[in-house]
């Protein structure tokens, strides 16, 4: 978490916010690596938590990461957010996982906020990307 880069010096200089230095000896600091923040003086990078993305390179806080969208979620250490898939929802955003659509709804697209109800004279299981017709003699 900390270098020098002259000679003759009483001590080293911590690394700043958005670096970090994981070798003894160094002569100066790594930039962070997308998907994760450093605050000052560290030995090693910090994913972005859950919820949580980033594809830049100097974050020194986890604030700095960005939340994901509604309708996208990102998992630890992301460098961006995933759209939900078919059949799935993320009604807010900050989210580690989608939520299957509830059984009698259905989402047919990727990146959905909700689930739209099931049609009349259809069925629809938990995480339907699609309404099933009823077969016949059935409703």
């Amino acid at each position: 978490g900390s270098y020098t880069n002259a000679p003759k010096q009483s001590s080293c200089t911590l690394c700043t916010g958005g670096t970090y230095q994981n070798d003894t000896g160094a002569t100066g600091c790594r930039a962070c690596s997308p998907g994760d923040f450093c605050p000052e003086g560290a030995a090693a990078p910090l994913p972005c938590e859950a919820g949580t993305f980033s594809n830049a390179t100097n974050l020194a806080a986890a604030s700095e990461c960005t939340d994901a969208s509604p309708g996208h979620y990102a998992t630890t250490g992301s460098t961006q957010q995933t759209p939900c898939a078919k059949g799935y929802f993320a009604v807010a955003g900050g989210l580690s996982e989608c939520t299957p659509c509830p059984g009698g709804t259905y989402q047919g697209e990727a990146g959905a906020t909700d689930c739209r109800d099931c049609d009349p004279g259809h069925y629809c299981e938990p995480g339907a990307s699609t309404a099933l017709p009823c077969d016949a003699g059935s409703y």
